[in-house]
């Protein structure tokens, strides 16, 4: 996703393969007598195809940053403030690209800058460590006022406590998030939970489990990784992890609820599990828990009797505060 000189080189050697490729074809063509301007065509067209997605992104990258995009990062991401300018260069890019590149959808809800902005830093967040990276499956972001249920209803019933999903079977290559979630998840400085990280990490697994792992993720690690949650989520529930015990769902639930914790309280996951954050500074390519402690000081989080910041106009306690993890039921059934 990123424009950089490696990627540019790369980029352009798979399309000089792919304009060798087509005239190769071209020549094989020429038995058969085909109009001359198609054989002549074929090769730079190909170039040309290959080279088309990277070179728009080069053009969005060039384009000054907004003032507006750059006051929500400050405002409301942490992570984008505990980079140094090199990385808040490199962020800002993701960003960019991620807006151009994928839909954003409100649902019977409005959908403004704040929400773009949080979405596409959701989706940097887990792969800023990663040289080579690519969401292949996401083509929109679907945005809903509330939770919502299996059917993807937004009832407020009781059975309405989904708060995000990436989709399967029609929904392939759409993410459902909760609006009040996702803005709870970057209102609190001190909590544990962001279910736009959530979301993204599941996506992350299910793209390396589909495309392959980036090359920074040393195998070793993974299968150091793959050994322990299975070692976990054998235990009995007395002898697990200091962990939220929703990750105990299953082994994609595990990795997104401590993709979580290793991205908003990495701090606190390192002292309670050491070698469980060290294998997720391998795998995420990222240290945390150096990086989150130069934040400057925010804002206080938001109190329980507070507004909400989704504007419902509810307190927090009784909106996006609500429930802990019974309300952070986020797609069971993408493992069923």
């Amino acid at each position: 996703m990123l424009v950089t000189p490696e990627a540019n080189g790369q980029n352009q050697r798979q399309a000089l393969v792919a304009a060798g490729l087509a005239a190769l074809v071209a020549g094989l063509l020429g038995w058969f007598s085909p109009p001359l301007w198609l054989l002549l065509g074929l090769s730079p067209c190909s170039y040309r195809l290959v080279r088309r997605r990277y070179l728009r992104r080069v053009a969005v990258s060039q384009q000054p940053f907004p003032a507006d995009r750059e006051q929500i990062l400050r405002g409301h991401v942490a992570f984008f403030e505990a980079l140094d300018e090199a990385g808040k260069a490199r962020f800002r890019q993701l960003v960019q690209i991620f807006l151009d590149e994928v839909q954003i959808t409100g649902i019977r809800t409005e959908v403004d800058e704040t929400i773009r902005v949080l979405v596409a830093a959701s989706a940097a967040i887990p792969i800023f460590g990663f040289h080579d990276w690519e969401y292949h499956r996401l083509r929109e972001v679907l945005i809903y006022p509330d939770s919502f249920d299996d059917a993807y209803r937004s009832t407020g019933g009781s059975d309405a406590n989904i708060l995000g999903m990436v989709g399967l079977h029609h929904l392939s290559g759409v993410m459902i998030l909760s609006k009040p979630a996702l803005l709870a998840g970057f209102a609190h400085p001190s909590g544990k939970h962001n279910v736009g990280v959530h979301e993204f990490a599941h996506l992350v697994e299910k793209e390396a489990s589909e495309y392959g792992l980036p090359s920074e993720v040393p195998w070793m690690v993974v299968r150091q990784w793959v050994r322990y949650v299975a070692r976990e989520l054998a235990r009995p529930s007395r002898h697990r992890a200091h962990v939220a015990p929703y990750a105990y769902t299953n082994e994609h639930e595990f990795f997104a609820v401590l993709a979580e914790y290793f991205f908003t309280s990495p701090e606190l996951l390192k002292r309670r599990d050491p070698v469980l954050y060290a294998m997720l500074r391998d795998m995420f390519h990222q240290n945390t828990a150096s990086l989150l402690p130069l934040v400057p000081p925010r804002r206080q989080g938001v109190g329980r009797n507070a507004p909400c910041p989704c504007g419902s106009g509810k307190k927090y306690k009784a909106c996006c505060g609500r429930g802990g993890d019974k309300a952070r039921i986020a797609g069971l059934d993408r493992e069923r």
